[in-house]
């Protein structure tokens, strides 16, 4: 948090860096998998039902995962 406040202050008394950083965001948001909504939302959110409801259906208790775009244990195309 600590980091998070000093960076946050740091850009609002450095406008030549903020701005800096708005062109930054601004020229990668097509193109960067951050901002790519459809692969997050979509097909992971779906990606982490399927795997939900696989553990379930095993008889496990619910439990922390990772999510990731190659895990063909649980493809979000089924």
């Amino acid at each position: 948090m600590k980091e998070y406040e000093e960076r946050a202050v740091s850009l609002a008394l450095d406008r030549q860096k903020l701005q800096a950083l708005t062109n930054k965001l601004k020229s990668v948001r097509l193109t960067c998998p951050l901002f790519d909504t459809a692969r997050w939302m979509i097909k992971n959110l779906e990606r982490s039902y399927i795997k939900m409801w696989s553990l379930h259906c095993s008889g496990q208790k619910p439990q922390h995962f990772k999510v990731t775009e190659n895990d063909l244990d649980f493809p979000c195309d089924r």
